[in-house]
């Protein structure tokens, strides 16, 4: 699944970092998506005093891109919306409602995420594009002991300190996901919550409207203890 880019305003920067690949069971920022991740979180101290803000911003502006992109995905995955929006400059801050909207949906679907690294691919006059890989547990698949779910990425552009651009990629389409976790849970909402299945599913794109986020909540709750019995 792809979701277009995101958007603006003053950045908190975490740098992600994952200790190999045994680590992947960990949850970012906490207990992020409270998001995954055996990620060590450098904290940037910004404006400590009113004085001090200008350097910090100017300092900001410098920060490796991989750093400003693992504070992304620390703030995606930790649904942390103001600070995620504070991230984003250029055409991520023009298209904030979607990322928004994104980010909402996967808050109600349960999505954790599991960050590996973030890696610069490429640097151009537009700004740096980094890679940030992450697996997914979503729907309660790591209690019932399914994934995660690889092959998953963030793919960002950054400049002066700043995502510009961003795409989150989540294939769930060819990582097991959607014929081990979002078909069986669709059919067992169905089968089981007739009434609350429009409310959930009248989207083509397998992350729910914000608006059934409580629905979402209680029938994963429903569908783990009914599959772990």
């Amino acid at each position: 699944m792809n979701h277009p880019d995101t958007d603006e305003a003053e950045p908190e920067f975490a740098s992600a970092e994952r200790d190999g690949r045994n680590r992947r069971g960990a949850w970012v920022g906490g207990t992020v998506v409270a998001v995954v991740a055996t990620v060590a979180i450098a904290a940037w101290a910004i404006g400590q005093s009113s004085g001090d803000q200008s350097d910090a911003s100017a300092v900001a502006a410098h920060a490796r891109p991989e750093r400003v992109a693992a504070a992304f995905v620390n703030a995606y995955a930790s649904y942390d919306r103001p600070r995620l929006k504070s991230l984003l400059a250029g055409n991520a801050l023009a298209n904030w409602s979607s990322t928004r909207d994104d980010n909402v949906a996967d808050e109600a679907i349960e999505f954790r995420v599991l960050l590996d690294s973030c890696t610069a691919m490429d640097h151009s006059n537009v700004g740096t594009r980094v890679s940030c890989a992450f697996d997914v547990h979503a729907l309660g698949s790591k209690q019932l002991g399914r994934g995660p779910y690889s092959d998953n990425t963030f793919v960002l552009t950054v400049r002066n300190g700043k995502i510009i651009t961003s795409n989150i990629i989540f294939n769930y389409a060819n990582n097991g996901f959607s014929r081990e976790m979002w078909e069986p849970f669709v059919g067992w909402v169905t089968k089981h919550y007739p009434k609350d299945a429009p409310a959930m599913f009248e989207s083509p794109d397998p992350r729910p409207e914000g608006r059934s986020a409580t629905l979402f909540h209680q029938h994963i709750a429903d569908y783990v203890a009914a599959k772990s019995s």
